[in-house]
């Protein structure tokens, strides 16, 4: 019994041993056997390469001359070739997959080139008998204006010289020889053949591949742009193609005969895009480099599907396909583009998320959209005072005014009436400058800009006051780091002081007495003309001409006048600029007082209205023409001048691109460093500003009546306005001459 369990289990851990044996062997075979069918599989679906020729060269000589036939899909092996010239048997002399080599046969005679390739038959093209022969070109690419040496034989000849063509365009031929022919690549030659022809005979070669850049797209852009570079004669093959911007290497991303895509490369810089092909190089036009796109303003920030969205700012493209709007990753329609301004449509169902703009791969984040049917879309006015009736246009307003609850900065407002897509309102007592926002339906809604709090004050003077007295003949004004406000008073010459609370007192000078007397504050004498004027530099140190005396005069924070340069002719309104010299406008020209106050002329400065304030930006001096009809530009670094930079010299008054809007008496230039110059219009009494970056003058303040009121910017009166000064802060003073006062103006 024992001895039969032995061997049960002798047989059973046999059976298993066997079995798992079995199980090995079976697995193998079995992977051994889906390897052997994958390999089988992918022999079957290997793509035979069809037969093809493209091209062939030469197409004539002598017998012996070895022909190449370009082309796919040869067989590697010439014993599977065959050919025939005119009949005649040829050799084969080398064979690959795009190339075969054939000998001209002796005893041929001028016909068909036949081919066979594994029992198919290729009519490949004449070849002709002769003398004449083209063999080579180098380089077989190039651009206009590339010199090709062309070899062959039978290029001489006693009736004339050689011609040669290049795709059926004759090209200049730069040197000769029995067989050696340069010639110069003309102008639109194209792709196509090298011809030769002598004495009535003609030969051709391979294929000239002309290299040409037609266009780019986008023409500008900056690091990260993709470019479409269309034109001939590029490689198929990535690597075959070196594309530089200005000299900077870029990455292709795509390759054809007709276009390649790039990359605009790191530290692109402003220059010609050029394609190098086999060291040949073909120049294109310049690719244009541009700061990265800015948004300052979205409008409407909510809105429902088919509503209108404006986007102002920089650097945008005038090509509407090439300013590209998301929300959510979902795209607006643009409609219309400038530099700094798109109109788009809002397609709905965007979801809420930010506005993104993609300027030719240039991208920058505005704002957060809400995707809704309550938008706030304009604010007009969009400044004023706590009074000012203000009204908002948008969408998805409740009919009912008292269903829209209004606020400015946080404060409730007033809604006197209302319509689906307007609300008039009245601006709240605690006025401050921020956000309006509505509320409707549990919907709330931002305005794109902020309201200001801006208008117009009385800092001194007035009506019937005594503390200044520049009626009769006007001021000069200058502003100091404190907010105080220095007033060349010309009737009396002297020259007062404001405090930011108003508060006026004598600075230098005597009242009523003229004088050349240096000093500390009243002991110093002055006499001023009806066109002296004053600056103020880094150090709040003024400097003032004074017309009677010929001279420019300095006066210290601390009321200390000494006498800066004399011997001025005329001196009028002046101008210092970043290094602290002073440009003085003397009578017909311009001289220049460096800091030791050493005078010079300025060279080739023909004289503008010395009444006006000039004002100095970079090299630039711009000043009133004495026509008063236009503001002029002179180059302080080459002596230039640009006479009509801004006003279209006729009279009136208009906004709009400043070489086509119209003023009058333009006077008090200033600047706030923003990029905005800011002059007063004597004729309309307006303040006025050029956007200094869009080239546009528009309105700041515009008054609806000659008078004497304070208020919001355009409910303020003037009677006649002079000079103009502006501190830190972009607050502006103007002189109120026919009011006798000095208006304080602020804007946020």
């Amino acid at each position: 019994m024992m001895k039969m369990n032995r061997n049960m289990t002798y047989n059973m851990s046999y059976s298993r041993k066997f079995n798992t044996s079995i199980s090995k062997w079976f697995g193998i075979l079995t992977l051994f056997i889906v390897l052997f069918s994958a390999c089988k599989k992918d022999e079957v679906e290997i793509v035979k390469v069809p037969v093809e020729v493209k091209d062939y060269y030469p197409n004539s000589g002598n017998q012996g001359t070895l022909v190449t036939i370009e082309g796919t899909g040869f067989p590697a092996s010439p014993n599977a070739i065959t050919a025939t010239f005119g009949g005649a048997a040829a050799d084969v002399v080398s064979a690959t997959s795009t190339a075969i080599v054939l000998r001209a046969p002796a005893g041929g005679r001028t016909g068909e080139i036949v081919m066979k390739v594994n029992n198919e038959t290729l009519n490949i093209g004449t070849y002709t008998y002769q003398e004449l022969s083209v063999q080579t070109i180098s380089p077989a690419n190039g651009a206009a204006g590339a010199h090709i040496r062309i070899t062959g034989a039978g290029f001489s000849s006693t009736n004339g010289p050689a011609e040669v063509y290049v795709n059926g365009k004759l090209a200049t031929v730069v040197s000769a020889s029995d067989n050696l022919l340069v010639a110069e690549v003309p102008e639109g030659a194209g792709t196509g053949p090298v011809t030769v022809k002598v004495d009535g005979k003609e030969a051709s070669g391979q294929i000239f591949k002309f290299q040409v850049i037609s266009g780019i797209k986008p023409a500008s852009g900056g690091k990260g742009t993709h470019v479409k570079i269309t034109g001939g004669g590029f490689d198929e093959v990535l690597a075959g193609n070196f594309v530089d911007f200005n000299g900077k290497q870029a990455m292709v991303l795509e390759a054809t005969a007709d276009y390649l895509v790039v990359v605009a490369p790191e530290g692109v810089q402003t220059g010609p895009v050029s394609v190098t092909i086999n060291n040949q190089k073909a120049a294109g036009p310049m690719f244009t480099l541009v700061p990265m796109p800015v948004i300052e303003t979205v409008t409407p920030l909510s809105g429902p599907a088919g509503t209108e969205m404006t986007i102002t700012g920089l650097n945008f493209s005038t090509f509407t396909d090439e300013n590209k709007v998301t929300v959510n990753g979902k795209q607006l329609v643009v409609l219309t583009a400038t530099s700094f301004k798109l109109t788009l449509s809002i397609p709905g169902g965007t979801g809420d998320g930010k506005v993104i703009l993609n300027v030719n791969d240039q991208i920058v984040q505005g704002p957060d959209f809400k995707d809704q049917g309550l938008g706030i879309a304009g604010l007009s006015p969009d400044n004023g005072l706590a009074g000012t009736e203000v009204t908002i246009t948008g969408t998805g307003f409740n009919t009912n005014a008292s269903a829209n609850t209004v606020t400015f900065n946080g404060v409730t407002a007033q809604v006197i009436s209302a319509t689906a897509t307007s609300l008039v309102v009245i601006a709240p007592t605690a006025l401050t400058t921020g956000p309006v926002k509505v509320v409707n339906g549990g919907q709330n809604a931002i305005s794109p800009v902020n309201f200001n709090r801006a208008g117009v004050m009385t800092l001194a003077g007035g009506p019937g006051k005594t503390d200044l007295s520049i009626r009769d003949r006007g001021a000069s004004i200058a502003v100091d780091s404190h907010g105080n406000v220095f007033v060349m008073e010309l009737t009396n010459h002297v020259i007062k002081k404001i405090t930011p609370q108003g508060v006026v007192s004598v600075f230098a000078g005597t009242s009523g007495q003229t004088g050349n007397q240096n000093g500390t504050g009243t002991s110093a004498s002055f006499n001023f003309s009806y066109i002296s004027g004053m600056v103020i530099d880094k150090q709040d140190v003024l400097y003032i001409t004074d017309g009677g005396n010929s001279s420019v005069r300095k006066i210290t924070p601390a009321g200390v006048v000494s006498t800066y340069a004399v011997n001025l002719t005329v001196p009028g309104k002046l101008a210092i600029d970043d290094n602290g010299d002073l440009y003085v406008q003397t009578q017909y020209s311009l001289t220049k007082v460096d800091k030791a106050g050493v005078r010079s002329v300025v060279r080739g400065f023909n004289g503008g209205n010395e009444q006006a304030r000039p004002v100095i930006i970079g090299s630039f001096f711009y000043y009133t023409d004495n026509d008063n009809l236009l503001i002029s530009r002179f180059d302080l670094s080459n002596g230039t001048n640009q006479r009509s930079w801004a006003g279209d010299g006729n009279f009136g008054n208009s906004d709009g691109p400043k070489n086509q809007s119209m003023l009058v008496t333009p006077r008090g230039y200033i600047i706030d460093g923003q990029g905005n110059f800011y002059f007063s219009d004597g004729f309309s009494q307006t303040t006025r500003k050029i956007n200094m970056i869009l080239n546009e003058i528009s309105t700041v303040s515009r008054q609806p009546a000659r008078g004497y009121k304070d208020g919001g910017l355009n409910e303020a009166e003037f009677s006649s306005r002079d000079d103009m000064a502006i501190d830190k802060d972009g607050n502006i003073y103007i002189v109120d001459q026919g009011n006798n006062a000095i208006r304080k103006m602020f804007l946020k």
